[in-house]
């Protein structure tokens, strides 16, 4: 039999320091079956020459190189990797970012005698740099399979959870029918993307036996911190866009995935970015609420310590 092919895709930007672990990850897996599209986005280091030593050594290395009147922004990147990509399967990979040598095997065995809309998560962990001691996250409540989609996302808004987007292997048929990468947003542009995939999806399987690494921030140059005005808008515009979508195919205007989910941005950003909040007042309305009512509370326990502190002295 065949093996299918795996197309890997990788935007980079700046990133000499870094893409030659990130494909070294790439040469070392145990399937061999996979071709590698990395979009450079006008690096202005050795990014770009990095990337042709590999290619010279292994020609399933690709590169495209974007123009300058190309859009900026890793999500053009992706969907350029996609317009190109021969694979049947789509790994997204990042390119400070590292697979398992054993990622793509376990999870194809997995995926390629199933419908072409089954999807494959698996392990993963944070790092700072190659060679240090492995930490895994190990007992996370959405390491399990799943028969719906809308499974998944009831266990996380119970219990939370969070796959980072290298841990997925799918079909691209699966990508075809749920769209592209959305280009206008700047901020958890891989939230909305790989929300309308998850909710098209069949059932989701766990590769137990393998994993990913997900880098931590380098030197503040993580694009996905929320630092500006813009980004606010931008994350609370893909969760209106997800909150949409949701209640479009699920039919439930209180659910328990999108109130936790929302209240998390709520918080991260009322502080900073307080206009969004109040340009926003009915997206925001039960985390409004909910935050008045706990600000009453914290009041009132403040003026009731304080008047028992004064009896006390007496």
């Amino acid at each position: 039999m065949n093996k299918p092919l795996v197309s890997i895709i990788i935007p980079a930007y700046n990133r000499a320091h870094l893409i030659g672990e990130t494909l070294d990850s790439l040469i070392g897996q145990t399937y061999s079956n996979w071709e590698c599209i990395i979009v450079d986005d006008n690096s202005s280091d050795k990014t770009e020459e990095t990337i042709k030593l590999y290619k010279e050594k292994d020609n399933r290395f690709k590169l495209i190189l974007k123009s300058k009147e190309d859009k900026k922004g890793a999500s053009v990147s992706r969907n350029i990797g996609l317009k190109v990509a021969k694979g049947d399967y789509i790994q997204f990979l990042d390119s400070d970012d590292i697979l398992a040598a054993n990622k793509l095997e376990e999870q194809i065995l997995l995926v390629s005698n199933e419908d072409e809309f089954v999807i494959s998560t698996c392990k993963w962990g944070r790092f700072d740099h190659i060679g240090e001691t492995l930490k895994l996250n190990e007992n996370n409540p959405d390491y399990r399979n799943f028969d719906s989609a809308k499974e998944y996302f009831d266990l996380i808004g119970l219990h939370g959870g969070f796959f980072p987007s290298h841990s997925f292997l799918m079909n691209k048929k699966l990508i075809t029918f749920s769209g592209d990468w959305n280009e206008s947003l700047t901020m958890n542009d891989d939230g909305e993307f790989f929300f309308r995939v998850l909710s098209n999806c069949s059932k989701i399987i766990f590769a137990g036996n393998t994993y990913v690494l997900y880098r931590n921030n380098v030197s503040g140059e993580n694009l996905s911190l929320l630092q500006t005005t813009e980004k606010a808008y931008s994350l609370v515009n893909s969760w209106k866009i997800i909150e949409s979508l949701y209640q479009t195919k699920y039919g439930d205007s209180d659910s328990t995935f999108l109130n936790k989910k929302k209240q998390g941005i709520y918080f991260g950003i009322k502080r900073e970015f307080p206009k969004v909040i109040r340009e926003n007042k009915v997206f925001f309305k039960q985390q409004i609420k909910n935050d008045t009512v706990s600000l009453k509370l914290a009041k009132l326990k403040k003026r009731i310590f304080h008047k028992l502190k004064i009896i006390f002295k007496k």
